[in-house]
This record gives C-alpha cells, structure tokens and sequence, in this order.
C-alpha cells in the first residue's frame, strides 16, 4: 500500500535491487517517459536475472490473443505455465479487465511465480509494485 504519492525516478540505478531484494516493494519511474518504459525496464531486468524463468506481461492485448476473459481462464494459464517447471514471472499492467485477478493469484502462494503490478499512481509517476505471493 502507497500512503504517499511516490516521488517519480530514474528506474534503471535502482531496478535490480527491486527483483533481487524481497525488502524493496516499489519502484517508481519517470513522469516524462510513462508506464511503458517502466514495465519495459522491469521486463529487461527480470530478463537478464532470471533467463530460464517465463515471463509473462499481462495487458488487454495478452488477454485477447490468449482468450482469457475469467479469472478461472487466467488460472488454467499459468497452471499450464507453472507445469513447465520454470519460475513464472507476471508483469500485471494496469486496469486489466478480468474481475477477481488477484483475488485469483492468491491460490499460489508460496509456488514458483512473482508478480508485479505496474500502474499509474498519482500525478501520473509510473509506479511498480511486487504482489505478495
């Protein structure tokens, strides 16, 4: 939970500690450069850290070219990521439009995933933020 409005930041001196380091919970970005910069950040860090790892970013394109309209679809797919014995990295961005997402992320905790949630905070700074799971 942010209880103040996050100063924005150049994301890229301090992102490798936010993947490595469960202690760090949010990384903000740059007003100027937007939230598709900072996912791309988050996505090339995770990349880099963990290459044998699958890493997912979830969008309103994903949803539509994977057909998952329910929280139930959005399950059956990352069982089917998480069969695969790889880490399953998810990058959430923003209003994604399946009701009960994270309600639905709750059943794997304490499996083999990180999730991430990328959404603008107030007056628009770029903020990511680790789902505990």
């Amino acid at each position: 939970m942010v209880n103040a409005c996050p100063p924005q930041s150049d994301p890229r001196p301090n992102v490798a500690n936010f993947i490595t380091d469960d202690d760090c919970k949010a990384l903000a970005g740059l007003t100027v450069e937007g939230l598709d910069t900072l996912v791309q950040v988050v996505y090339d860090e995770i990349s880099k850290q963990d290459p044998d790892s699958n890493i997912v970013k979830v969008d309103r394109e994903f949803l539509s070219d994977e057909d998952i309209t329910f929280a139930k679809d959005l399950g059956k797919y990352i069982d089917s990521k998480l069969s695969e014995g790889k880490r399953l990295n998810m990058i959430i961005c923003g209003d994604i439009p399946v009701i009960g997402w994270n309600l639905q992320l709750e059943k794997y905790k304490g499996q083999n995933i990180r999730a991430y949630y990328v959404a603008l905070a107030c007056r628009q700074v770029p903020l990511c933020t680790k789902i505990e799971l």
